[in-house]
């Protein structure tokens, strides 16, 4: 754990979250029409002054808001009308919690989530809410956050009814790692965002929003694979099982997007797809530039195809999470091989750079939950979603270079020994 000032800790927490460039992160002219004012006591009113205390080190007064952000508001878009998707945004940055709410909150037909974590209590609150008014509820849950031990939200949801199911990956490591919603199958999120304080206000994720019937049918289709798969709590745990054992989960058959001369799906699932191979393909594919981003890297496969695509004359900068790339064997392999990379960390010193995106020539993102890791790619379920966009991607192509302005270059004394570096031929 970093020692910290506090005072600076949490004002620079505060002007990330209400910074208006990451506010939903749709354009200034959709934001600003019929918005409303998101003040200090809509911010703060989930978080009592014992947790934001208990958490920042010091309680957030308004004085403390006001000192850093002057008399100037910052606005969010007004809560959806049930039934209606059609304002959300493409994507976000920030206010992750409030976008998961109001999707919830808009839904009047079904609510089908796959969440790794949650410790916050107001997305808990909203699906409770929605089952209490009709609306289908579903949750699939990491099997490793509901046995043995529950975050008290979790027991909430077990306690009010909410229909839950738990799944686990392949052998010892593999995880339920999505991070999915799907509205009255009108509209889908996925990205890097767990349902937790950290990822809500320390980390840098990210969150993309579709209502493209591809998509929706897609993400339906693998979330009901995943479903047919997990256990009921009746059932409780699963037990270890070995690799192939779900098979192949649904897949894109008929890909409608090409980069250059390469047909890329709109969306590749793990386990069962292959997902390093075909995401290491695409890189191969780029004439201009590859700017990637993750939080955990150990794949063979995707190191040597930013390697190889450096030597091609491609401009690839890469970027990880500070203390996830000191430890990384395949980061210290690339930075070895002349690949820019540099690392950060998340909002605070508390947080990750946990966002996991990539983007191809500035024509092809590529995002979702999926880390660029042996264990995302073999044994855990995961999930990548590309877009070809270019209002989304060059969204997210800002903020990758923000990111990568204020990240720092390693050194070579900067990498640790760490026990995959003896993994390094591993298949």
């Amino acid at each position: 754990m970093y020692m910290i000032k506090k005072t600076p800790l949490i004002i620079i927490c505060i002007i990330s979250l209400l910074s208006f460039s990451s506010v939903h992160s749709y354009s200034e002219e959709h934001a600003l029409k019929g918005s409303s004012v998101q003040t200090f006591e809509e911010f703060s009113s989930f978080y009592s002054n014992s947790i934001l205390r208990s958490n920042f080190n010091v309680a957030i007064s308004r004085d403390m808001v006001k000192d850093s952000i002057g008399e100037t508001h910052y606005t969010l878009a007004p809560l959806k009308a049930k039934g209606d998707f059609s304002s959300f945004p493409d994507y976000a940055f920030s206010y992750l919690n409030t976008l998961t709410v109001d999707a919830i909150n808009a839904s009047q037909r079904s609510v089908d989530i796959a969440i790794y974590s949650i410790t916050l209590r107001e997305m808990p609150a909203a699906i409770i809410a929605a089952r209490d008014r009709g609306v289908k509820v579903r949750m699939l849950l990491d099997q490793f956050h509901v046995y043995p031990k529950k975050s008290t939200q979790i027991k909430k949801l077990i306690e009010a009814g909410i229909e839950i199911r738990t799944l686990r990956g392949t052998r010892d490591y593999g995880v339920m790692h999505n991070k999915i919603g799907i509205f009255d199958n009108e509209m889908v999120t996925t990205g890097s965002y767990n349902w937790t304080f950290s990822a809500t206000f320390y980390n840098h994720e990210n969150m993309l929003v579709t209502r493209r019937p591809k998509h929706i049918k897609g993400y339906a289709a693998y979330w009901n694979w995943m479903w047919a798969h997990a256990n009921t709590l009746e059932q409780g745990p699963q037990d270890p099982f070995p690799v192939g054992h779900f098979g192949a989960p649904p897949q894109d058959e008929k890909p409608v997007m090409k980069f250059n001369g390469l047909e890329i799906p709109a969306y590749i699932f793990s386990p069962g797809s292959g997902s390093e191979e075909r995401l290491a393909e695409m890189i191969g594919a780029a004439k201009k530039t590859v700017d990637a981003v993750t939080f955990t890297f150990s794949s063979r496969i995707l190191a040597d195809a930013v390697i190889d695509a450096k030597n091609r004359g491609v401009k690839v900068r890469f970027m990880t999470d500070r203390d996830m790339g000191k430890s990384s064997w395949a980061a210290e392999r690339i930075y070895k091989n002349g690949v820019e990379i540099k690392w950060r960390k998340g909002r605070t010193e508390k947080g990750a750079m946990h966002n996991k995106y990539v983007i191809l020539d500035g024509k092809i993102l590529q995002t979702g939950s999926f880390n660029w890791s042996i264990n995302g790619n073999v044994n855990s379920f995961e999930n990548m979603i590309f877009i070809n966009d270019s209002f989304i991607i060059k969204a997210y192509q800002s903020k990758f270079d923000s990111f990568y302005l204020d990240a720092t270059e390693p050194s070579p004394e900067d990498f640790q020994e760490d026990e995959y570096k003896a993994m390094d031929g591993m298949d």
